[in-house]
């Protein structure tokens, strides 16, 4: 268990509900990221978030990305990570 990149992982997924809800969407995918976090399935739960990302086509706050990278990283997993479609990436407030 990583702990620091299980806490990434969750952060990252409550920021995508956020704006998921925003929209007026609910993705139940990320609660199945939430699970596999919660039962020491990290490297699943990136795999799991990257898809739905994609699937679900939400944006992803470059400072967002870069967390996720660092947490794959520190699990030998940072491959998947650059799966993720480059659209879908969006600068963080402030640095536009």
């Amino acid at each position: 268990m990583n702990s620091s990149a299980d806490d990434i992982i969750r952060a990252v997924v409550d920021a995508l509900e956020r704006r998921a809800s925003a929209r007026g969407e609910t993705v139940s995918a990320l609660d199945s990221v939430r699970d596999l976090v919660a039962n020491d399935e990290a490297e699943i739960a990136i795999d799991y978030l990257i898809n739905a990302v994609n699937s679900f086509r939400l944006a992803l706050r470059q400072d967002e990305y870069d967390r996720l990278m660092s947490a794959a990283a520190r699990l030998d997993y940072a491959d998947s990570v650059t799966d993720i479609d480059p659209q879908l990436l969006v600068p963080a407030p402030g640095d536009v």
